[in-house]
Protein backbone atom coordinates (compact mmCIF):
# COMPACT_ATOMS: atom_id res chain seq x y z
CA UNK A 1 0.00 0.00 0.00
CA UNK A 2 2.95 2.22 0.75
CA UNK A 3 4.28 1.95 -2.61
CA UNK A 4 1.09 2.85 -4.16
CA UNK A 5 0.90 6.30 -2.32
CA UNK A 6 4.17 7.42 -2.47
CA UNK A 7 3.80 7.52 -6.27
CA UNK A 8 0.87 8.86 -6.19
CA UNK A 9 1.96 11.75 -3.55
CA UNK A 10 4.50 12.26 -5.88
CA UNK A 11 2.34 12.46 -9.23
CA UNK A 12 -0.33 14.98 -7.14
CA UNK A 13 2.84 16.87 -5.88
CA UNK A 14 4.30 17.46 -9.54
CA UNK A 15 0.68 18.37 -10.86
CA UNK A 16 0.17 21.03 -8.25
CA UNK A 17 3.94 22.44 -8.46
CA UNK A 18 3.73 23.13 -12.05
CA UNK A 19 0.19 24.39 -12.03
CA UNK A 20 1.78 26.86 -9.18
CA UNK A 21 4.79 28.22 -11.19
CA UNK A 22 2.58 28.86 -14.48
CA UNK A 23 1.83 32.02 -15.54
CA UNK A 24 -1.52 32.85 -16.52
CA UNK A 25 -2.46 33.08 -20.48
CA UNK A 26 -4.54 35.67 -22.02
CA UNK A 27 -4.82 38.41 -19.32
CA UNK A 28 -7.18 41.31 -19.70
CA UNK A 29 -8.11 44.37 -17.97
CA UNK A 30 -6.27 46.94 -16.21
CA UNK A 31 -4.08 46.17 -13.10
CA UNK A 32 -1.45 48.94 -10.81
CA UNK A 33 1.24 47.68 -8.89
CA UNK A 34 4.45 47.83 -7.40
CA UNK A 35 7.80 46.39 -8.23
CA UNK A 36 11.69 46.13 -7.88
CA UNK A 37 14.54 45.88 -10.10
CA UNK A 38 17.91 44.16 -9.52
CA UNK A 39 20.79 44.87 -12.73
CA UNK A 40 22.91 41.85 -12.99
CA UNK A 41 25.76 41.55 -15.03
CA UNK A 42 25.56 38.24 -17.29
CA UNK A 43 27.64 36.61 -14.91
CA UNK A 44 24.95 36.91 -12.65
CA UNK A 45 27.14 39.37 -10.58
CA UNK A 46 24.64 42.25 -8.77
CA UNK A 47 25.61 45.50 -9.79
CA UNK A 48 22.68 47.69 -8.72
CA UNK A 49 19.01 47.25 -7.18
CA UNK A 50 16.28 49.71 -6.77
CA UNK A 51 15.84 51.46 -3.05
CA UNK A 52 12.50 51.33 -3.16
CA UNK A 53 9.38 50.20 -4.55
CA UNK A 54 8.03 52.07 -7.72
CA UNK A 55 4.95 52.35 -9.38
CA UNK A 56 3.71 50.10 -13.06
CA UNK A 57 0.22 49.78 -14.62
CA UNK A 58 0.11 46.68 -17.20
CA UNK A 59 -3.08 47.54 -19.69
CA UNK A 60 -3.75 44.14 -21.74
CA UNK A 61 -5.99 45.42 -23.19
CA UNK A 62 -4.27 48.28 -24.79
CA UNK A 63 -1.17 46.26 -24.89
CA UNK A 64 0.93 48.58 -22.96
CA UNK A 65 2.66 48.99 -19.44
CA UNK A 66 3.56 51.60 -18.09
CA UNK A 67 7.04 51.35 -16.14
CA UNK A 68 7.36 54.45 -13.61
CA UNK A 69 11.66 55.87 -13.56
CA UNK A 70 13.12 55.16 -10.42
CA UNK A 71 16.62 55.01 -8.86
CA UNK A 72 18.76 52.15 -8.68
CA UNK A 73 21.41 52.25 -6.05
CA UNK A 74 25.01 50.37 -6.83
CA UNK A 75 28.49 49.55 -4.61
CA UNK A 76 30.14 51.28 -7.25
CA UNK A 77 28.44 54.97 -7.69
CA UNK A 78 28.15 57.53 -4.16
CA UNK A 79 24.09 58.33 -5.26
CA UNK A 80 21.63 56.59 -6.44
CA UNK A 81 21.57 56.41 -10.66
CA UNK A 82 18.09 57.42 -12.08
CA UNK A 83 16.62 55.09 -14.83
CA UNK A 84 13.40 54.80 -16.62
CA UNK A 85 11.84 52.20 -19.20
CA UNK A 86 10.99 54.76 -21.76
CA UNK A 87 7.46 54.55 -23.51
CA UNK A 88 5.94 53.35 -25.54
CA UNK A 89 6.40 50.50 -23.53
CA UNK A 90 4.50 47.38 -25.61
CA UNK A 91 3.27 43.80 -24.77
CA UNK A 92 3.44 40.26 -26.26
CA UNK A 93 0.96 37.77 -25.42
CA UNK A 94 2.83 34.95 -25.98
CA UNK A 95 -0.49 32.87 -25.20
CA UNK A 96 1.40 30.76 -22.37
CA UNK A 97 1.25 32.57 -19.39
CA UNK A 98 4.53 34.69 -20.40
CA UNK A 99 4.26 37.81 -21.57
CA UNK A 100 7.40 40.53 -23.84
CA UNK A 101 7.19 43.64 -22.97
CA UNK A 102 9.29 45.84 -25.43
CA UNK A 103 11.03 49.30 -24.00
CA UNK A 104 13.97 51.59 -24.10
CA UNK A 105 16.12 50.91 -20.59
CA UNK A 106 18.27 54.40 -19.92
CA UNK A 107 20.07 55.05 -17.11
CA UNK A 108 20.57 58.48 -16.26
CA UNK A 109 24.61 58.37 -15.74
CA UNK A 110 26.21 61.06 -16.62
CA UNK A 111 30.08 59.41 -16.30
CA UNK A 112 28.80 56.69 -18.93
CA UNK A 113 26.54 59.31 -21.08
CA UNK A 114 23.24 58.24 -20.23
CA UNK A 115 23.55 54.73 -22.05
CA UNK A 116 20.44 53.56 -23.09
CA UNK A 117 19.08 50.75 -25.33
CA UNK A 118 16.33 49.14 -27.10
CA UNK A 119 15.25 45.54 -25.28
CA UNK A 120 12.52 43.09 -24.09
CA UNK A 121 11.98 41.48 -21.03
CA UNK A 122 9.48 38.29 -20.83
CA UNK A 123 7.62 37.87 -17.53
CA UNK A 124 5.71 35.15 -16.03
CA UNK A 125 2.43 36.84 -14.57
CA UNK A 126 0.20 34.50 -12.67
CA UNK A 127 -3.08 35.36 -11.46
CA UNK A 128 -3.29 34.23 -7.79
CA UNK A 129 -6.98 35.27 -7.45
CA UNK A 130 -5.64 38.22 -5.04
CA UNK A 131 -3.69 40.20 -7.91
CA UNK A 132 -1.48 39.40 -10.28
CA UNK A 133 2.28 38.09 -9.26
CA UNK A 134 5.19 39.02 -11.88
CA UNK A 135 8.48 37.80 -12.76
CA UNK A 136 11.28 38.16 -14.97
CA UNK A 137 11.97 34.41 -16.53
CA UNK A 138 15.67 34.13 -17.92
CA UNK A 139 14.90 34.07 -21.30
CA UNK A 140 18.54 33.28 -23.01
CA UNK A 141 19.16 30.24 -20.53
CA UNK A 142 22.52 31.74 -19.06
CA UNK A 143 20.99 31.13 -15.40
CA UNK A 144 20.37 35.13 -15.64
CA UNK A 145 17.18 36.05 -15.30
CA UNK A 146 16.21 38.84 -17.94
CA UNK A 147 16.84 39.21 -21.33
CA UNK A 148 21.11 40.41 -21.83
CA UNK A 149 22.03 43.89 -23.47
CA UNK A 150 25.61 43.93 -24.58
CA UNK A 151 28.02 46.56 -25.22
CA UNK A 152 26.13 49.99 -24.13
CA UNK A 153 26.50 49.95 -20.59
CA UNK A 154 29.27 49.67 -18.94
CA UNK A 155 28.94 45.90 -18.15
CA UNK A 156 26.71 43.87 -19.85
CA UNK A 157 23.54 43.58 -17.66
CA UNK A 158 20.39 41.72 -17.58
CA UNK A 159 17.26 43.76 -15.91
CA UNK A 160 14.90 41.30 -13.33
CA UNK A 161 12.12 43.28 -12.76
CA UNK A 162 9.64 41.59 -9.69
CA UNK A 163 6.52 42.77 -8.87
CA UNK A 164 2.60 42.40 -8.67
CA UNK A 165 -0.42 44.61 -9.65
CA UNK A 166 -4.34 44.41 -8.68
Amino acid sequence: MISIKRPLAAIIFSLCASTAIAGTAGLTGKYVGDYQMTVRTTTNQTMAKTVQNYRWVWDFDAKTATINPGFIRSHMALIPIAYAAHQPTTIDDNGDGTYTVHYIFQAYNPLFGFPSSQTSTTFEITDTGFGLDIKTLDTDSNGVPGSAIYGIFPFDIELDWQGSAN
